[in-house]
């Protein structure tokens, strides 16, 4: 009797040994599983983060230049004066192909090591609106010439104090917090290390 009491037990040691490997092989495959399955989904977010990302904005303005005011009515011949219609197409650019990122599967971490600087474009248009000068007080080629490329300045300098790049950044935050958030419900780590993290940081806690 002992010695049957003794090969079920044996068997059923064995039963249990299987089981448990059985067991273990399968959490074990069903956590590799999810692992590719998180990864595919991480990636395809990094993915969709690289594409340019283009703000435009129009601009336009009057421009008066006077090249010389005498009040006088009997030099008033000599005044003349030009007035310019400026247009400009400004664009915001961050070309996300050029963001540096790494994934690592294993710890379930994503590193953010750069993203690249804003290009600003601008294409000025300069068309002269009216004219007038005098007889003996023509404008020239250079006076024109001069007072185009103030023009064109000036619609710089309105493009640069204007809020075009503000809201270029906002539009980066905003597809960063999309993967800080699937990082987030997948329970991923992000270590970033460029200037916008502290914009993030909330997302990440």
């Amino acid at each position: 009797m002992f010695k049957i009491w003794k090969k079920i037990s044996f068997v059923l040691s064995i039963i249990i040994v299987i089981l448990a490997l059985y067991f273990i092989i399968n959490v074990r495959s069903d956590s590799n599983d999810n692992i590719v399955a998180d990864t595919r989904i991480i990636n395809h977010e990094i993915e969709r983060l690289n594409k340019m990302i283009v703000i435009e904005q129009n601009y336009s303005a009057f421009r008066t230049k006077d090249f010389n005011k005498f009040n006088s009515k009997y030099l008033d011949f000599l005044n003349k004066n030009i007035v310019l219609y400026i247009t400009a197409k400004a664009q915001v650019v961050y070309d996300m192909k050029k963001m540096k990122v790494e994934v690592d599967s294993i710890n379930k971490k994503i590193h953010i090591l750069s993203i690249p600087e804003p290009q600003v474009e601008v294409f000025p248009n300069v068309e002269i609106y009216s004219m007038e000068d005098g007889m003996f007080n023509r404008f020239s080629k250079s006076d024109l010439n001069l007072v185009m490329e103030e023009g064109k300045r000036d619609i710089y300098k309105e493009v640069e104090k204007s809020n075009i790049k503000s809201l270029a950044k906002k539009q980066l935050i905003s597809n960063l917090q999309d993967l800080y958030s699937m990082a987030k419900l997948y329970r991923w780590q992000i270590q970033d290390d460029t200037p916008y993290a502290k914009d993030l940081i909330p997302l990440n806690d």
